[in-house]
């Protein structure tokens, strides 16, 4: 029986707001897990320098039947078009830092660096990455770090580490200390250069530094039993193509599947991630319906693809909640109908617990 699996970042509540009888609307999705099974509990993250990041380690699981820290900028490159590179591979995301709860968090600025921005500020972050072994890479409007020998460190992903402040959870490895030195050193490149005068003058928010994330090197992985995979980070689209998927058969979220044979699909709905992340549920619970239209037309789409199978999973910080529909058909469908079926236990598949 094929299965359409739709992994939903960030589709949990802190236990007490729903302990507390919360205003919002369930009913969408109890229609949509209307005779799920019982809730399916996995914790996948046992290492704090990736918590936030549970949804990254059950893909990299699922795509590419590897455990440990999801490598992601190497196949983003390739994903993307860049010309094919042995070395080791690191995103360089810009970094925007702000004070929110009496701490000094990080997140990605509103606009990211111009062209015109990232000429003016390369030669320097070019001298400097180069002191630590690095070559600055750009492919379309992203820079990366690269590097022949391998980074002894482990980075927290740039989506999970957003929203926190930087602390030393957010490293593992002997090379820990070198990383703070390089970032510290592309901060001060940012500070006295005339970038943030001059975006201050244009209504811009400011770049505070740069934050180097998914070290890797492109490689083969295990063939998959994926047929379709929607996603809109295009390192999920390069885990899938690498192992076995055309690549017209992985694409951003949209409004249908990729043409592809029977078999399993996958869909990665992520527009509550972001509040998540943030803790404002009342944009979640704004959010909340549109996705549970995505998934349920997904899933009837998917239905008659003989994909009869509905997997949801819901991921939080460390761990994951999953449930799945059996989708009935022909005469056994026709009376089942008639049949009162399971409610979903709303409270056991959403409610995180505060770590």
């Amino acid at each position: 029986m094929n299965s359409a699996y739709f992994l939903i970042p960030g589709l949990r509540l802190p236990s007490e707001l729903l302990s507390n009888g919360c205003a919002i609307d369930f009913s969408p999705l109890l229609q949509l897990a209307e005779g799920a099974g019982d809730v399916i509990v996995q914790e996948l993250v046992h290492d704090p320098v990736l918590d936030g990041a549970s949804h990254l380690v059950w893909l990299w699981q699922v795509i590419g039947k590897r455990s440990g820290m999801p490598e992601t900028a190497a196949f983003e490159w390739e994903a993307d078009g860049g010309p094919a590179m042995g070395a080791q591979t690191w995103r360089l995301h810009s970094v925007h830092e702000e004070d929110r709860d009496s701490m000094r968090i990080l997140r990605k600025p509103k606009e990211d660096l111009t062209a015109a921005e990232r000429d003016d500020l390369h030669d320097e972050i070019l001298a400097c990455v180069r002191e630590f072994g690095f070559q600055l890479q750009q492919w379309a409007d992203r820079w990366y770090l690269t590097c022949n020998r391998d980074w002894a460190l482990f980075v927290r992903p740039w989506c999970a580490q957003q929203y926190r402040p930087f602390t030393d959870e957010s490293l593992d490895g002997p090379a820990a200390e070198e990383f703070k030195v390089l970032t510290q050193r592309l901060r001060e490149i940012v500070s006295k250069s005339g970038l943030n005068a001059r975006r201050q003058a244009a209504g811009k928010e400011s770049i505070d530094g740069f934050w180097p994330d998914g070290g890797s090197r492109r490689h083969l992985l295990k063939p998959s039993t994926l047929r379709a995979v929607m996603a809109n980070d295009s390192f999920v689209w390069g885990w899938a193509q690498n192992a076995g998927l055309l690549n017209f058969r992985t694409t951003p979220l949209k409004n249908d599947w990729p043409e592809a044979p029977e078999g399993d699909l996958l869909a990665v709905v992520d527009d509550l991630y972001d509040s998540y992340r943030q803790q404002d549920w009342q944009t979640w619970a704004t959010k909340l319906p549109q996705v549970i239209d995505t998934v349920r037309h997904l899933s009837d789409l998917a239905h008659a693809r003989r994909a009869s199978r509905l997997v949801l999973v819901a991921t939080g910080a460390r761990d994951t909640h999953t449930v799945v529909v059996e989708k009935t058909a022909g005469a056994k469908g026709l009376f089942a109908r008639f049949k009162k079926k399971k409610a979903l236990n709303v409270q056991a598949f959403l409610s995180e617990e505060a770590k």
